[in-house]
C-alpha cells in the first residue's frame, strides 16, 4: 500500500491594499475561520498579520498584510486557495505583490 506524496511548502507574504484596513477588519472573522478550516484540513500550517508595529495594549492594530505556509501539490494550487480567501474576493490583499516561494520548514514550533 503507498501513501500519497507529501505536500509542499510554499511560504506567502501577501501585502494589503492601500486603504484596506477597515475592510480587513471587517471580514476578519470569516477569514480566521476560513483559517481554522484550512489548518484542519492539513493545507495550512502557519498564519497571521504582518503588522506596521506591535501595538499598545488595548489598541487596534496597523495591518500591513499576512504571512501563511501554505502546504499543497504546486503554486497553481496555492494561488487558487489564495484566491478563494475572503480577504483576496473583498479587496483586501494585494494578490498581484504578492510572493508565494518554494519553502522548506526546518523547525516547527506550536505555540
Amino acid at each position: 500500500m503507498s501513501s500519497a506524496p507529501a505536500k509542499k511548502e510554499f511560504l506567502c507574504i501577501l501585502p494589503d491594499k492601500p486603504g484596506a484596513q477597515a475592510k480587513r477588519l471587517e471580514v476578519r472573522p470569516t477569514h480566521l475561520e476560513g483559517a481554522k478550516s484550512a489548518a484542519a484540513s492539513g493545507s495550512l500550517a502557519l498564519g497571521g498579520a504582518m503588522l506596521a508595529a506591535h501595538p499598545a495594549e488595548g489598541e487596534v492594530p496597523t495591518f500591513k498584510g499576512s504571512s501563511m505556509l501554505v502546504l499543497a501539490d504546486n503554486e497553481a494550487e496555492v494561488r487558487a486557495i489564495l484566491e478563494n480567501d475572503i480577504y483576496s474576493k473583498s479587496g483586501v490583499w494585494d494578490l498581484e505583490n504578492a510572493q508565494i516561494i518554494p519553502f522548506k520548514s526546518a523547525i516547527r514550533q506550536s505555540l
